[in-house]
């Protein structure tokens, strides 16, 4: 049962990354015909082109952020499952080692205490790195004037200026939201990884 369902999750989690995709490739396009429109000195068709370009680029980090929390629950319900079969193979373990203990000598009992011990370490630093993984998966923020930023960008790479009432704002917002989204990137790796 919990093999179907972290399976289902893991489906959402790529259907997710390709809409991700897909918004990521609009986004690229209409920032192009940001450029061409301001080539051709449409600055109100540029307007909206910056205005889908910038939905898009939102569009593309929630799916992200979405793909990120799907792929937790689903590593949440594979821990869950992971914990039972733990649980039953510690049943087994007690009633052997209270057979085997009678038998035994004591620094082979420490030996396989340590061993346990050492198991249950490791299973607590993976969900420790997934929930903080988690927590940092969502703290993403946008850029206060994003069209205009996107405008002024689109203009500069051009080589064109912008004679508009629009504040100058440094390009930085923007690759600062591209280097957020390669962060979201690496995290959801990591994620799969553990």
């Amino acid at each position: 049962m919990s093999d179907k369902l972290a399976f289902q999750f893991k489906m959402q989690t790529k259907m997710l990354e390709r809409q991700s995709i897909t918004h990521d490739k609009q986004e690229k396009a209409e920032r192009d015909k940001v450029k061409k429109a301001l080539m051709k000195g449409n600055i109100e068709a540029a307007k909206i082109h910056a205005e889908n370009a910038i939905r898009h680029h939102s569009e593309s980090l929630n799916c992200k952020r979405m793909a990120a929390r799907v792929d937790g629950v689903q590593a949440r319900v594979a821990n869950s499952a992971a914990q039972r079969q733990m649980a039953a193979s510690l049943k087994q373990t007690v009633t052997l080692m209270s057979k085997v203990t009678a038998n035994m000598p004591l620094t082979e009992t420490s030996k396989l205490m340590d061993s346990l011990e050492k198991n249950f370490e490791d299973l607590e630093v993976k969900t420790k790195v997934m929930d903080d993984a988690m927590q940092n998966a969502t703290s993403v923020q946008q850029p206060v004037d994003q069209v205009a930023n996107l405008m002024q960008e689109m203009a500069d790479e051009a080589g064109i200026e912008l004679n508009l009432n629009i504040p100058t704002a440094p390009a930085v917002g923007t690759s600062v939201a591209l280097k957020e989204q390669d962060e979201l990137s690496q995290r959801l790796a990591k994620l799969r990884e553990s």
